[in-house]
């Protein structure tokens, strides 16, 4: 018969096999088989819109890198003495801080992505420069230097942060490295035999206090310095997927972990503890939060996202079967919002009410969608194509060089591009359907290489335009004021929406009028616009987007509103 408890506990000597060892391989072993399998279905949901800005690819690997380690630990208690120590050192050494800084460096995407959606509110025309190549001086790309400055031009601020995350990483195996040398000469000088173990409590201070000191430093900082850091930079943040308590939850569930392991290896009171709840134990339950907040969270909203999908496409099916049976043509026209059976979702607002709004006062639409639900650029996309088409009118109607106007459309149109679709160029491209892209692609695809390269003087935060450099935004304006933390100022922004700047309200998007001069420095100049340009090259795109406007950010903006009496 098994014993649940080996009286020795962990003691260095010969594998446990009691039933405590048992059960602690089941559990790991049935939570490994459940971490894999959530880790592939957020994998091959990866394109999914709820997912696509987690940066779900840096959060699988910080997660599989700390699995790795949660898996050691649960294995140092049944394999006793025959679990060498050496290798628990480089394990935790390692596989603990990296995992932990990967972690750090994707838990900061809520805040990258909250700020740079509100930018959107208020920066009409960002983009990131494409690489440019300069093909003579000091700064050629022969000098790393130059490659260097190249890359930091055009990476996001996600991209510099894990630029900073991988050189502590560096650093972080330097010092490891050092500290091992040192750990190996003091254990010789204690006469203990390279075997990789250790033989007494003593030996086991002896090793610790140089070997663990950088993993503990990078704990330190990470658990009571970074981590409650940005608790507090994201405190304001009101998003709809739950991100923010996910962040909090990860952060709080790791601040004992650090104290609670260094008193069980450097105070005798634990002792006792020790023999079967081991040391790096006490990071277990910080180790499975963060795991599981990673990838339950964003879990639950693809499964709600769906759910919401079939409910408004049934919604849809039985208004559509109820108003051929009664005939009545005037359910759709008669008001501001369709009665449709949604169950306890009650009515659903109709496309029209969706079409006044971005027709006449849309930004209350704007801060909701950039401020809570992370995903304005869907609102600017609607609104820039709209006043595309009205502009594409007074171009034609008003200019008598069809060429000239035709390119000013061109300008236009591509100003939309290079801003918000291009997977390259665009911060937060909007998402549509391949053969949609791949149209737009091939109409503007060679323009936007000619007008987004990098030019000296460029940032990606606020680069100079290169569709049309000499036109750039006006005075900033009441909506450009607005920050998305700024939640307790959003009422009074749905019930008195601000004015909007000149570039907005003329429709302008930073494109040469038919009467400006020509500039020299042109990438444009000569160019040859593709036959298949006209006036309807988004409308595909803009169908995609505006179906999923309505169907999903719409309807929580209007119920928003009302539960929240910001339209009173």
């Amino acid at each position: 018969m098994v014993r649940y408890l080996n009286p020795g506990g962990h003691d260095w000597g010969k594998e446990n096999s009691d039933g405590y060892a048992l059960s602690q391989i089941v559990f790991i072993i049935i939570y490994t088989i459940f971490f894999f399998t959530a880790c592939t279905y957020l994998w091959l949901h990866r394109m999914h819109p709820v997912i696509k800005m987690r940066k779900i690819n840096l959060a699988l690997m910080s997660v599989l890198i700390l699995h790795v380690y949660l898996f050691m630990i649960f294995m140092v208690y049944p394999l006793n003495g025959e679990f060498p120590c050496g290798v628990e050192f480089w394990i935790m050494s390692l596989y603990l801080p990296i995992g932990i800084g990967l972690f750090q460096a994707q838990n900061q995407q809520l805040l990258i992505v909250s700020r740079e959606q509100n930018q959107l509110l208020h920066v009409d025309h960002i983009y990131k420069p494409l690489a440019g190549v300069r093909s003579h001086g000091i700064g050629t790309p022969n000098y790393w230097i130059f490659r260097f400055k190249l890359w930091w031009n055009r990476t996001s601020k996600q991209g510099k942060y894990e630029g900073f995350v991988l050189v502590g990483i560096v650093i972080q195996v330097a010092s490891i490295a050092t500290a091992s040398s040192a750990t190996q000469h003091l254990l010789a000088n204690a006469g203990v035999a390279g075997n990789g173990k250790l033989i007494s409590k003593e030996l086991l201070k002896i090793a610790h206090p140089s070997g663990r000191a950088p993993s503990i430093v990078w704990q330190f900082l990470w658990n009571f310095f970074f981590g409650p850091y940005l608790i507090w930079k994201i405190r304001m943040i009101r998003d709809i997927y739950h991100w923010r308590l996910q962040t909090i939850l990860a952060v709080v569930a790791g601040i004992p972990g650090t104290p609670l392991w260094l008193a069980s290896v450097y105070t005798d009171s634990f002792a006792s503890v020790n023999k079967y709840w081991v040391q790096p134990m006490w990071f277990v339950p910080g180790l499975i939060t963060m795991e599981l907040t990673t990838l339950i969270f964003p879990i639950v909203q693809i499964q709600r996202h769906k759910q919401a999908v079939r409910e408004t496409t049934q919604a849809l099916a039985d208004f559509d079967a109820k108003h051929l049976n009664l005939n009545d043509t005037s359910t759709i026209a008669s008001g501001s919002m369709a009665t449709r059976s949604t169950g306890s979702k009650g009515k659903m607002y109709s496309m029209e009410s969706l079409d006044e709004c971005l027709q006449s006062n849309y930004d209350g639409l704007q801060v909701y969608a950039s401020c809570i639900e992370l995903n304005g650029e869907n609102i600017i996309f609607l609104v820039k194509v709209l006043k595309f088409k009205q502009l594409w009118l007074r171009t034609f109607s008003s200019s008598s060089d069809f060429l000239r106007a035709r390119m000013t459309m061109f300008r236009a149109a591509l100003s939309i591009f290079v801003s918000l679709v291009h997977s390259e160029t665009a911060n937060y491209p909007i998402n549509i359907e391949s053969p949609v892209y791949s149209k737009l692609e091939s109409i503007f695809g060679q323009a936007t290489a000619l007008v987004a390269c990098v030019r000296r003087g460029s940032t990606v935060s606020t680069p100079m335009s290169q569709v049309t450099p000499w036109d750039e935004p006006t005075e900033p304006t009441e909506l450009s004021k607005v920050q998305c933390h700024e939640t307790f100022h959003m009422r009074a922004m749905m019930s008195t929406p601000p004015t909007r700047s000149s570039v907005d309200n003329e429709s302008r998007e930073h494109i040469m009028s038919p009467d400006d001069p020509a500039n020299p420095y042109d990438p444009l100049a000569g160019y040859m616009i593709p036959v298949d340009f006209d006036s309807h090259i988004f409308d595909a795109a803009f169908k995609s987007i505006k179906y999923m406007v309505w169907t999903e950010t719409w309807q929580r903006y209007m119920n928003w509103k009302k539960t929240s009496g910001a339209g009173e």
